[in-house]
């Protein structure tokens, strides 16, 4: 009996309907009811499995051509792959996250840290920044060592850390790139415990204080905190989203690293992160011979039998990548270097791996596929509208029935799951705006395994007009204009009466729900100017502002700052101009400096001031970039 005849009743669309309202029902109970969140996550996965059964059984095209079926084959194995990572991600968040206990008691004697800032090519302001960062933090002088890993080998570099008074390392050569940098530090120093930095993640002043008494446990051998950002992404910015919507790579940090930590299989992602020298020493240092070192030296500590911690806690923030031809180059290192390691480190063979580790791992390996997945799921309605290849067998009566109780369920399951941090609708536009490149990537290193140099994605950029990124978004515009065709092909024979299909009807909503992401990844290769030095913490706190001349002052409003500035509101009759004299600004918070006005806003009665800071010394610029760190919560948390 044909399955869908269970439909044709009245009574059983009822039930059908019935079944939706449980759906949402236990969406909402799990919200606040741990154990019906397991009932909630076990009732999606039956819907996605009655979805994906139907789909093997009644939709593939067997009888239209040898062209139709493989295609339908390579959109059915692309849906069972997302069927798979929704599993990990459903086993990811079948227990709640239970922050990792925090030792009672301390060190008899304290430890000696390492801190290892790894540089190549970025700005002395940057590196000026993490290195102040490292220098307020709150442990023994004699215990904290800080080094500068210059792989730059610069003068100016050698010139700053004197200045600082840190230590300077470099080498003759630039052998394994990041990987040998760190090798040789280790070489050179004795701390029993590494804290690793990247140039731009400046960390707060009680880092250590909140992370280094993890270690009283031997089984400890490293811990990872998240990596946030304190300025907007490419999607953020130039789609001018900066609060609508949150950095692109804080569902990672955030969620999923809650997630593996669970099952002792945290990702080291290359800073931000302690480890102990003993583990580290186990492992034979830090690997060599792929491009993403950080991902492999995780997964062997934890090969070893260490445990890895995970503090979901925003302890160190840095710069994100600043326009969409670095993140696409970024991510594309990323897809080539966890491939090269997954082939290197196979996570199923290699020893010392709980079964959870090996899955995990696993499906990291098989999510760099998806812009292969994302290109299937594009290409399909197109192949369609274009030449009428039929790849899904289905009426829009069965899509309702079977498809939109499992799409419905798998999106639940996401906002159940992501801690608004993320949707299915933004999953969907990150993917397809990345999709065309990282196939290319992923297919190109899984087959041919080229070797590619390391670069280091450039920080601390400026620009000062608009720009259009033609050749970034090439692909998205010949996606977009193959979808246009298609649709007026397809008008063209229905207004000649020669296509009436609901087949037609389904790939045309297909290709729209597509065009909106291509669409958005078009406009986000629209590179809007980026003209400050340096981003800015918006905050409120009260500050003073006293006259040089007059000595007369007033007190104000602080409302952002940065290391080079900040912006103030103040009552209308201040007596402040552009340019009309020096002034000092003083905080309970970062002390006094001093500065002056370079324009004056007016508004609501109020007057809105914009300050350059000068001639600060080491001691303000130090205690000031302390109130900065230390009150930085990532982008999507101060705007």
């Amino acid at each position: 009996m044909d399955i869908r005849m269970f439909f044709d009743s009245n009574q059983n669309a009822i039930i059908f309907l019935a079944s939706l309202v449980l759906l949402f029902a236990l969406f909402f109970a799990a919200k606040k009811v741990q154990k019906i969140k397991k009932v909630f996550i076990v009732t999606t996965v039956l819907y996605n499995l009655i979805y994906l059964v139907w789909r093997v059984v009644f939709t593939l095209p067997l009888s239209y051509g040898i062209v139709s079926v493989v295609l339908s084959i390579l959109l059915l194995t692309a849906e069972w792959m997302g069927f798979w990572q929704s599993m990990v991600f459903r086993f990811l968040f079948w227990k709640p996250f239970h922050r990792y206990a925090f030792p009672p008691h301390d060190f008899a004697i304290q430890p000696s840290v390492d801190v290892f800032v790894a540089t190549y090519n970025e700005n002395m302001q940057i590196l000026r920044r993490t290195l102040t960062g490292c220098l307020n933090l709150q442990y023994s002088g004699e215990s904290l060592h800080i080094y500068l890993c210059d792989d730059g080998r610069r003068q100016e570099a050698k010139d700053l850390c004197t200045e600082l008074g840190v230590h300077y390392l470099t080498r003759p050569d630039n052998k394994h790139a990041k990987a040998g940098n760190i090798n040789h530090a280790l070489s050179c120093t004795d701390g029993e415990f590494i804290m690793l930095l990247d140039a731009d993640m400046a960390p707060k002043s009680d880092f250590l204080k909140k992370t280094i008494g993890y270690f009283t446990d031997e089984k400890v051998g490293f811990l990872q905190t998240p990596q946030v950002f304190y300025n907007p992404d490419p999607f953020q910015y130039n789609l001018r989203l900066n609060e609508q919507i949150p950095n692109e790579q804080d569902f990672f940090m955030l969620d999923i690293q809650a997630g593996r930590a669970t099952y002792n299989a945290v990702l080291h992602v290359g800073t931000n992160a302690i480890f102990r020298r003993k583990a580290i020493e186990e492992i034979g240092g830090i690997p060599t011979g792929t491009i993403t070192e950080d991902m492999a030296t995780g997964m062997l500590i934890q090969a070893k039998g260490y445990t890895s911690v995970f503090v979901k806690e925003v302890l160190c923030t840095g710069l994100s990548v600043e326009n969409f031809r670095d993140l696409i180059r970024q991510r594309e290192r990323w897809c080539r270097g966890n491939i090269q390691v997954t082939k290197k480190w196979n996570p199923l063979r290699l020893k010392g791996l709980t079964f959870a580790q090996r899955l995990i791992y696993t499906d990291g390996f098989i999510y760099w596929f998806f812009g292969v997945q994302k290109m299937i799921y594009i290409l399909c309605p197109i192949l369609y509208l274009l030449f009428g290849t039929v790849i899904l067998n289905a009426s829009m009566t069965d899509l309702f029935v079977f498809w939109l109780p499992s799409f419905l369920a798998s999106v639940l399951t996401f906002r159940a799951m992501s801690q608004k941090t993320r949707s299915i609708a933004w999953s969907h536009i990150y993917e397809v705006a990345l999709a065309p490149y990282i196939a290319l990537a992923a297919l190109s290193e899984a087959i041919f395994s080229k070797p590619i140099p390391f670069k280091v994605t450039p920080k601390g950029t400026n620009s000062q007009k608009t720009t259009f990124s033609i050749r970034l978004a090439i692909p998205h515009l010949l996606l977009a204009v193959l979808t246009i065709i298609g649709w007026v092909r397809t008008g063209w024979l229905y207004f000649s009466g020669m296509l009436v299909t609901q087949a037609a009807l389904i790939n045309i909503l297909w290709s729209i729900y597509n065009m909106v992401a291509i669409s958005i990844s078009i406009f986000a290769c629209i590179e809007r100017p980026r003209k400050r030095i340096a981003e800015r913490l918006c905050i409120e706190e009260p500050v003073q502002i006293q006259m040089d001349e007059t000595k007369e002052a007033f007190e104000c409003k602080l409302v952002n700052i940065s290391e080079t500035g900040m912006q103030v509101e103040c009552a209308e009759n201040v007596p402040l101009d552009a340019g009309k004299e020096r002034i000092h600004l003083t905080s309970d918070k970062f002390g006094s400096v001093e500065g002056e006005v370079v324009w004056v806003k007016f508004g609501n009665r109020k007057k809105e001031i914009g300050i350059r800071f000068l001639d600060q010394t080491p001691e303000s610029y130090q205690k000031l970039m302390q109130y900065i760190c230390d009150y930085s919560m990532g982008y999507h948390k101060v705007h």
